[in-house]
């Protein structure tokens, strides 16, 4: 009976050390990490992509333009506004305005006239350096 309880007195300390050891490392590592939520956005790190390069212009092919908007670390920052330039000549259908835990935003664009586009992406009133290029044929 005796050498159970020893027993178990040692599990349940050897336990309660790796918990400790455990906790410990987590309070540690884990305050000092970067996080997607900080609101600060960097212009220089923020970029779009735009696919495919040409569609037709028949107001049904589209053009995605999809926006990358990170903070200095290049980490995505998430509850941004984002909002495209408008024009005439443009079906501009916003699939996802606000920016997710990876900073992205997707917008759709359609065409009903021939030509070359340029839209600016604004950011909370902040206009990012790049422009979207839209080609329809």
């Amino acid at each position: 009976m005796k050498k159970i309880f020893y027993l178990l007195t040692i599990v349940l300390v050897v336990l309660l050390a790796f918990s400790g050891f455990f906790w410990l490392y987590e309070v540690r590592y884990k305050v000092g990490r970067a996080s997607v939520t900080n609101y600060a956005f960097s212009i220089d790190n923020s970029y779009l992509f735009v696919t495919p390069l040409r569609a037709k212009a028949n107001n049904q092919e589209k053009i995605r333009i999809t926006v990358f908007i990170l903070n200095n670390q290049g980490l995505g920052v998430m509850g941004r506004k984002v909002f495209t330039g408008m024009d005439p000549s443009l079906n501009i259908e916003t699939i996802q305005g606000l920016t997710d835990s990876y900073g992205k935003t997707f917008f759709d664009i359609s065409a009903s006239k021939n030509g070359e586009y340029y839209l600016e992406i604004t950011v909370d009133d902040t206009k990012l350096r790049e422009k979207a290029h839209l080609s329809f044929y």
